[in-house]
């Protein structure tokens, strides 16, 4: 059973399952070690500690306004001044009260002034003089360090002689978030800590929060009774009191609790604060309860301040020696590629090679189903399946992992030695994408204690507990390699914008190409070919006159002419789709059956051997363009014919109605690779060049009927069923614009 140790306001159990949500900032009481009130704007007590009074001397009640016989005249005036002020930093020290000296912090809390008061630590025995030489010192040591590691060390070093905690640590928070201790101060008699790695779930996020926003705390008794408030809550919100920036808050017994487990009766913590985040932290311990006095603890928050900033300009200098040593690489290749006419091309030179952008140990390049290899990388097919995977699952235009087998484990390719990757899309139509791969990187994580959460008995009741035991914990962590950095990530943003820069200007220049293409072909190719055309007609009529062998060179030469016609036409409608312009279309009532006949038989005649079964004659009238449609049905015919088992009937059924029109064409054959069906439709599909059933084919026949379709507002769809490959036709009756 779970004893429940209610959140503030309700009576949800604390544990270990759901600690990260425990409201710690609204505890409901604070540390015996001070007193805390209160005040509302218009200078009323509206909220106080049990212990005040006791500490303090008289106090007004709640509701009431301080008089004379309250506190002393130097606090009253300091909580009038504060009560005027939108932001209050007070510190009023050594003030005499009646329970000795305290010190007096301010802070604001949704409407509220909140007056902490501290009492004065007796364990003291620097002069204020002497301990000033000593922060300042400590300092100066800190600010010569430059490498990050040595600066944590020094700065351990500083704070423990301005503190005297009997351990101080530096933490540094790895991108899961757990923390791994990188410098560490103890006493002898204590065992080590340092290079111990500790989960992310020791700090849950709504403690990172405020760390934060209060970035030291200090808990002086671990074995301390909890000092209530009253009343509960704030006035002007109805809700518990916020605690966030309160030197004396009160602790969270899931954490009491774990620094009992590890033998600690005192602890301080000092945030480290880059870019908004908690970086990294330092942790003090203390075998015995242990009151540090407010001046050493505002030192050893500055001390962390400067070691904030050192941290920050040394991770920005790293970041920005990354940036500039790629910028000559990124140069390079980008005058490359620029000038080469195959983009795939020249990334697969290797001097210098995109690899050299990031530590990786292979790379990939995809563009079009297309693909190069470099150093330790997957298989082709393997890097195909990821640029589908991308294009399908990831929005982003760059994606990283540290470990495919946990992200993406149907991707993972044992053979490959590849454990995570960096993805940078540059061409989202064409698939284009470049990849930056690493091997595996087994590591050694010594873990402050089994980082596994466990049932077990503690001092609140059988639960889910922190751990019991920190004796080190060894874990081999496999399927990993270290996390990409954020200067990488910037990287492959740049370089992709390169790329795409690139591609847009190489597209802009095919695009130019393509026109001048298209007019040559309107306008330069089809008058000789229509002149040929009428050469070969000529031929074949003379040739079976006089019985010569004309005939069969004019027939050749026609149907030659036919196709370069037929391709020249796909070739322009194609253009003026792309172009924006739509294929014309002039609607007429049409019989459908007729139509069909009429294709059928010049099919047949052109091919005797071929069977073609017609139930046509209920296929009715429909509104549409009769040479566009004669233009779809012979499409579908010659499809049959070219990729069908021409020994079997090919199949052409029509129905309609009064709404709309019904066409099927189906042959016998090879059922069609499901890859293949999602590309079908496409121009220039890739599995339509070098069809030996269609040479000379580009994959424009279907494409052009789906957008004849379209453009009369109907659908077009292809199934396999039953050795049959089925083209269903459904066009509207009358089109939605012949009813406007």
């Amino acid at each position: 059973m779970i004893t429940p140790i209610s959140f503030a306001g309700g009576s949800l159990p604390v544990d270990l399952t759901n600690c990260d949500r425990e409201p710690i900032h609204i505890p409901g009481s604070i540390q015996p070690h001070g007193a805390l009130l209160a005040f509302a704007r218009n200078g009323t007590l509206v909220i106080h500690g049990d212990n005040a009074n006791a500490l303090l001397g008289d106090l007004p009640g709640i509701g009431e306004l301080l008089t004379p016989a309250h506190l002393s005249a130097a606090v009253r005036d300091a909580i009038a001044d504060a009560l005027n002020m939108d932001e209050v930093h007070d510190d009023l020290l050594d003030t005499k009260l009646l329970q000795g000296k305290f010190d007096v912090i301010f802070s604001h809390s949704a409407g509220l002034v909140i007056v902490e008061f501290e009492l004065c630590s007796t364990q003291n025995t620097v002069s204020l003089d002497a301990f000033a030489v000593m922060a300042q010192r400590a300092i100066a040591r800190i600010q010569r360090q430059s490498d990050i590691n040595e600066l944590l060390r020094v700065a351990v070093n500083e704070i423990q002689a301005l503190t005297g905690f009997d351990r101080v640590m530096a933490y540094r928070f790895l991108p899961d978030d757990s923390g791994e201790v990188v410098a560490e101060w103890r006493r002898p008699h204590l065992e080590p800590f340092v290079g111990q790695r500790y989960p992310a779930g020791d700090i849950p996020v709504q403690a990172r929060r405020l760390y934060i926003l209060n970035p030291l705390r200090l808990i002086a008794d671990i074995g301390y009774k909890p000092v209530p408030l009253f009343p509960q809550n704030n006035p002007l919100t109805q809700a518990p009191l916020d605690l966030s920036r309160s030197v004396l808050r009160s602790v969270s017994p899931i954490h009491v609790e774990y620094l009992t487990n590890m033998g600690v009766m005192a602890s301080m913590s000092i945030s480290i604060v880059v870019n908004d985040r908690l970086w990294g932290m330092i942790a003090c311990h203390h075998m015995s309860p242990y009151l540090v006095p407010r001046a050493v603890r505002m030192s050893c928050q500055l001390l962390s301040q400067i070691v904030s900033v050192l941290v920050e300009r040394t991770l920005s200098q790293e970041h920005t020696r990354a940036i500039q040593r790629s910028t000559a690489v990124r140069i390079r290749i980008t005058e490359r590629t620029t000038q080469a006419g195959d983009l795939l091309h020249a990334l697969s030179e290797q001097d210098p090679s995109f690899l050299d952008l990031v530590d990786c140990h292979g790379g990939a390049a995809a563009v079009d189903g297309r693909v190069v290899l470099f150093g330790h990388a997957p298989s082709e097919e393997n890097v195909l399946a990821w640029t589908d995977w991308l294009q399908s699952n990831n929005t982003s235009d760059i994606f990283v992992t540290d470990s495919i087998v946990r992200d993406v484990p149907h991707l993972y390719q044992p053979e490959s030695q590849t454990a995570g990757l960096m993805a940078a899309r540059f061409h989202r139509e064409r698939n284009g994408y470049v990849f930056w791969f690493r091997g595996e990187q087994i590591e050694s994580v010594r873990w402050g204690g089994n980082p596994e959460k466990v049932y077990t008995t503690g001092p609140l009741g059988a639960r889910l507990t922190p751990r019991g035991s920190f004796a080190e914990w060894k874990e081999e962590v496999k399927d990993r390699t270290h996390a990409w950095l954020a200067s990488e990530h910037e990287i492959a943003t740049q370089f992709r914008t390169d790329l795409q820069a690139i591609a847009l200007a190489k597209s802009t220049l095919s695009e130019r190409a393509r026109d001048t293409l298209f007019a040559t072909l309107g306008h330069d190719l089809r008058d000789p070919l229509q002149a040929i055309m009428m050469a070969a007609e000529m031929l074949e009529r003379q040739g079976s006159v006089d019985g010569s062998s004309k005939s069969a060179l004019g027939k050749r030469i026609s149907n030659s002419s036919g196709r370069m016609k037929r391709l020249i036409s796909e070739v322009l409608d194609v253009g003026q789709i792309q172009n924006g312009l739509g294929l014309s279309i002039v609607r007429q009532e049409t019989e459908i059956a007729p139509l069909i006949r009429d294709l059928v038989r010049e099919i047949m005649t052109a091919h005797p051997d071929l069977t073609i079964e017609m139930d046509i004659e209920q296929a009715g009238l429909a509104h549409v363009d009769p040479d566009r449609l004669s233009q779809v049905v012979s499409n579908l015919l010659s499809n049959a014919r070219h990729h069908g088992d021409n020994s079997r009937p090919i199949s052409v059924v029509a129905r309609g109605d009064t709404e709309k029109t019904h066409i099927e064409i189906a042959n016998y054959g090879p059922e069609i690779d499901p890859h293949l069906l999602s590309t079908l439709f496409n121009p220039f599909k890739p599995a339509s060049t070098g069809n030996k059933k269609n040479q000379g084919g580009l994959g424009l026949g279907l494409y052009i009927v789906s957008e004849i379709i379209k453009g009369h507002e109907g659908n077009i769809n292809v199934r396999c069923d039953a050795g049959r490959v089925i083209f269903t036709i459904l066009l509207p009756r009358i089109s939605a614009a012949d009813t406007r």
